[in-house]
């Protein structure tokens, strides 16, 4: 795959290629960022990107796709050259302004990624208590079986109860594949686990059970009225946590310091008085969608003083921010970096299905493998690489009531669900 160019976007997206064993090249105009980056260990050369010998020594003929992000004009131009070398070739393309999303189309991309956007309804899907909102993003395995990510808000009954006291299975029907406990995956997690408020359990069951446990991991006594979300920041993810909520018909008031005529309460997010002037007290929510990670970690730590029980949101530009916010007090963060690498791999990596925008965790359809006659329990697959079976594709049928005693068969397709490096495991270990 042929990258253009380096940047912390990017960082994600080669750790997904080398977790499939996909090989890359970097294609870096500078020779001195270049230079750094090979004694960095990365595959670059340096070479103009949107000059043909630019591509050519990238050998863009024989690679899988083509992915762009220096910034939207000069990517157009990128491609252009590319489509000029090779018709055929997959290119993936991130826009910052999604209104030159059009243009990147006219120019050749096959996929063109809002990052932003995505981000900020991926938030506000964590403040709104409508279960369509919850379930916006849950991946259909079968006619009657679904994968999601649920996140346990607070006020929740189950807020505070460990995995075994929820009794999640035995009143809904849904199985509990994973968790983040603030922000780390674990696969099967212990039942002595706590479902501590901004817990994200990955989910498994029929629509009408997930909706069902989606009102288990409600507020008991949220309900919105105005000025209850509190959105600090109204660039393009905060506008698009806005538009989200507009939808839900959920009440927000805006915090920026730019003057705008959107904008309620105008003043720095980092002083007290101007949280106090938005109505942090009575805020149920705080969504934080601030551009710079530094910041964003300090309106975390003066939120959280302010208002203990609040539910916070956030996003952050850089992975290793992440922790810090959790750290800082924030109950759910995602990574623009993290975003953006995960979503680029997923539309090049035909045999994965995304399931979080900030985890390396995905599901896989596994044709050739080496159970056939072998039980679930005569494998032992989850204790041996923290995967789960989910479903089997035998012939017309799509089982997905699978236990101890389900036989696979030889010609079976097995459907699985685990961390990216779980998933590897149980190719390299049955395949």
């Amino acid at each position: 795959m042929v990258i253009c160019s380096y940047n912390s976007l990017a960082d994600t997206l080669i750790e997904e290629l080398e977790g499939q064993d996909i090989s890359y090249v970097l294609l870096e105009p500078d020779r001195d960022e270049a230079t750094d980056l090979y004694q960095d260990n990365y595959n670059v050369i340096q070479a103009d990107p949107v000059s043909i010998d630019g591509l050519d020594a990238a050998q863009l003929t024989t690679a899988r796709a083509l992915f762009v992000n220096i910034n939207d004009q000069v990517d157009t131009g990128i491609m252009l050259t590319a489509r000029e070398l090779v018709e055929d070739i997959e290119i993936v393309s991130v826009v910052d302004d999604p209104e030159q999303a059009k243009y990147h189309r006219l120019a050749g991309a096959d996929s063109v990624l809002s990052p932003r956007s995505l981000l900020g309804e991926t938030l506000a899907a964590k403040v709104t208590t409508t279960v369509q909102r919850e379930l916006t993003k849950a991946v259909d395995i079968d006619v009657d079986l679904q994968l999601a990510e649920v996140s346990i808000h607070h006020g929740s009954g189950l807020a505070g109860d460990t995995l075994a006291e929820s009794q999640i299975r035995e009143r809904t029907g849904v199985n509990v594949l994973g968790a983040w406990f603030r922000g780390s995956f674990e696969a099967s997690p212990s039942p002595s686990a706590t479902l501590s408020p901004g817990t994200v359990l990955l989910v498994s069951g029929r629509e009408s059970q997930l909706s069902q446990f989606v009102e288990m991991t409600q507020s008991s006594v949220r309900q919105f009225k105005t000025g209850e979300t509190l959105v600090i920041g109204h660039g393009q993810v905060g506008q698009a946590v806005t538009n989200a909520l507009a939808e839900d018909d959920i009440s927000y008031t805006i915090v920026d310091k730019t003057e705008r005529p959107e904008v309620d309460v105008i003043g720095d997010a980092t002083e007290e008085e101007t949280l106090s002037a938005a109505g942090i007290e009575t805020a149920q929510t705080i969504v934080i969608a601030l551009p710079d990670d530094t910041i964003a970690e300090f309106v975390t730590l003066v939120a959280r003083n302010m208002a203990p029980e609040t539910e916070i949101v956030a996003r952050v530009q850089a992975n290793e921010s992440v922790s810090k916010m959790y750290r800082a007090g924030a109950d759910y963060v995602l990574s623009l970096s993290r975003t953006t690498g995960r979503l680029s791999a997923s539309r090049i990596l035909d045999d994965r299905d995304l399931l979080s925008l900030d985890q390396q965790v995905g599901a896989a359809r596994i044709a050739d493998h080496d159970l056939g006659g072998q039980t679930i329990k005569d494998v032992d697959i989850r204790r041996q690489t923290g995967c789960t079976v989910i479903a089997i594709e035998r012939e017309e049928d799509v089982i997905t009531d699978i236990g101890p005693d389900t036989e696979i068969n030889v010609d079976d397709i097995i459907q699985v669900v685990g961390a990216d490096s779980g998933i590897r495991s149980f190719e390299q270990l049955f395949t």
